[in-house]
């Protein structure tokens, strides 16, 4: 058995796994937000998913994780996370493999999650593809002649920091305008609250008892919300904006989105493709595919689980 581990700026997500990417058991926890709590609570999520199957974590022949930000995958250091504060140079995967006994790999998390629909989903249809996820944060990924793209030190892709706007929003990277800043499930938040301090909405009822969250505009957006809609309107225009620049460096066959927000495509994608039609070069930006993960819940987790299940050979 083999074990994954998305590491997401809102939750812990796990799959334990075989040889063939059958899912044995999930499990998921709410981000802590020191280190040393994040590697109890994966600790402590696989011993919970072990033991309702009747196995102890030494069952484990590795464990995979994804974890956001510039990594070292060599010696399992997290070098810098923009939504984990917490982790600068980090030995993250040698801590967990100290405290499992199991031997333990890291990845960067946008690029397990494109190592995992490599696998099992829609990237087995292609040779040229890139994803970007889309969650607390945006992360991205590529396949190249049918090999996943990784980089000097394996923390390619860092798609979410390509700059859109050089005198705009502080991103906690340090840079400004970010791409994440302008189309993440955060960017949605921030452009939603700021409208509406202006308009009237069915989410002023919501927000009197709960903070206001990328669901719950998606939820009224469903329900025909004008705030809402116009929210995803806006991030969909940036959405497209850095598609139409990945489209031009890429040339791909296909775009697959993952992440939280990728649930509200219906909402995003037809502006989002609008704006590559427009900004994309001619003969780059033809037939390109644009789909869906196939199954965003778990497949970065499967990614993870690939990484360690490719690593240790067995």
């Amino acid at each position: 058995m083999f074990a994954g581990i998305d590491i997401g700026g809102t939750n812990i997500k796990a799959v334990i796994t075989n040889r063939e990417g059958l899912i044995l058991a999930s499990g998921k926890e709410r981000t802590p937000k020191t280190a040393e709590e994040i590697n109890t609570a994966i600790v402590n999520l696989l011993q919970k998913m072990l033991e309702k199957k009747g196995f102890r974590i030494t069952a484990l022949n590795s464990i995979g994780i994804g974890a956001a930000g510039a990594i070292d995958g060599k010696k399992g250091i997290i070098i810098t996370s923009p939504n984990i504060q917490a982790w600068k140079n980090y030995p993250l995967a040698p801590i967990i493999e100290k405290k499992t006994g199991v031997r333990t790999f890291l990845e960067n998390d946008a690029t397990a999650a494109v190592i995992g629909e490599w696998w099992i989903g829609h990237g087995k249809k292609f040779k040229n593809w890139i994803m970007l996820t889309l969650g607390t944060g945006i992360g991205g990924g590529a396949v190249i002649d049918n090999k996943v793209y990784t980089g000097q030190s394996g923390s390619s892709m860092e798609v979410g920091h390509l700059t859109i706007d050089y005198k705009g929003k502080q991103c906690p990277c340090g840079n400004r305008g970010c791409f994440e800043r302008y189309a993440s499930a955060t960017a949605l938040v921030e452009i939603t609250k700021g409208k509406l301090k202006k308009n009237k909405s069915s989410l002023h009822e919501r927000i009197k008892t709960a903070d206001l969250t990328a669901r719950m505009i998606f939820e009224e957006a469903k329900r025909g919300d004008k705030i809402a809609r116009e929210a995803f309107d806006e991030v969909g225009f940036y959405l497209g904006i850095g598609l139409a620049g990945l489209v031009n460096i890429f040339n791909p066959e296909a775009i697959i989105l993952g992440g939280g927000l990728s649930r509200a495509h219906q909402f995003l994608l037809p502006i989002a493709k609008k704006v590559v039609a427009e900004r994309a070069l001619p003969g780059l930006k033809d037939n390109v595919k644009y789909l869906i993960i196939k199954n965003e819940d778990k497949t970065p987790a499967l990614g993870a689980a690939k990484v360690g299940i490719d690593s240790v050979g067995i």
